[in-house]
């Protein structure tokens, strides 16, 4: 157990989690599987600034 401090800290680790495995079984389109494509993917899920 990670022991979360709150449902909002819970949900974004989680969030995360569940987008590595989308990105490693290959479940997304992305042009290719280079790490600054996956990096794209992953600032666009979350909203990050790039």
């Amino acid at each position: 157990m990670l022991g979360f401090k709150s449902f909002d800290t819970a949900t974004s680790i989680l969030s995360g989690v569940e987008a590595m495995h989308m990105i490693k079984k290959e479940q997304i389109a992305l042009r290719d599987q280079s790490v600054q494509n996956q990096k794209e993917f992953i600032h666009q899920l979350f909203g990050l600034a790039a």
